[in-house]
């Protein structure tokens, strides 16, 4: 229940700073998510292919695991934008300029967090077809705990720049090492949420204004809210997401 909680927080911070959110996700796209969108267009099109008998290419052809990487530059644009959704998922008050604050104070922090999420993601994508592609059940068998991590991980990258914008000294490790603990302590938890944000994309992909105008900063509003539950249960509700910054 909780985590359904979350996204109806979500879903209402993003209904009331409507105009500003809509006006950064363009903002978004243009400063680095279009290289999210590149990494999802190529790997459709990579999940695609077949031989000609219409079976899928395999991996030693088709190592289209490696397509998140793409993805890796849009890394400062979403501490940019989780940097805004953090007064807008407390009610306080934001406006553009904390975007292209939050793109220039975390930058570098954005692109290394985002190195280690894509590279670790396109690590778990090798492993789970390489399961999937063999003959013997019990090969197949392990790939379903391939495809668990893929869903924890997700989690993890979920929570990272959240943390990464509420830390009180930003880092790297840091922010690694408290997405990780928060998906670690509320396993199902943040499963859930990342299959509310599934959910939410699946939504929005046929309908391209939604996914271009409203599912970033709807995705990013989820993990600052997720963050934020976990935290006030732990600390009380006046400590927000994270360390405090000031």
């Amino acid at each position: 229940m909780r985590a359904f909680t979350v996204a109806f927080r979500a879903l209402v911070s993003f209904y009331n700073e409507l105009f500003l959110l809509v006006g950064l996700n363009v903002i978004w796209w243009i400063t680095g998510g279009i290289f999210v969108g590149l990494a999802l267009a190529l790997s459709w099109s990579a999940l695609s292919l077949t031989t000609p008998e219409g079976q899928p290419i395999l991996l030693t052809v088709n190592p289209f695991w490696l397509l998140p990487l793409v993805a890796v530059p849009a890394g400062p644009a979403q501490a940019a934008l989780a940097n805004v959704a953090r007064p807008v998922a407390r009610d306080l008050h934001a406006d553009r300029s904390m975007y292209f604050e939050g793109f220039r104070l975390y930058w570098k922090q954005a692109l290394a967090l985002a190195a280690i999420s894509m590279g670790v993601l396109s690590l778990l994508l090798l492993n789970l077809f390489f399961y999937i592609s063999r003959s013997s059940p019990f090969f197949q068998t392990l790939a379903l705990f391939w495809a668990l991590l893929i869903v924890f991980w997700l989690g993890v990258s979920l929570y990272l720049f959240p943390v990464l914008v509420g830390l009180k000294e930003p880092g790297v490790v840091a922010a690694l090492k408290t997405a990780i603990g928060v998906a670690f302590a509320n396993p199902f938890y943040s499963l859930l949420l990342v299959a509310i944000a599934g959910v939410l994309s699946l939504v929005c992909v046929p309908l391209a204004f939604l996914f271009v105008l409203a599912l970033p900063a709807v995705i990013a509003l989820l993990g600052e809210q997720g963050l934020k539950l976990v935290v006030e249960r732990v600390r009380g509700p006046d400590e927000g997401a994270g360390p405090p910054r000031d």
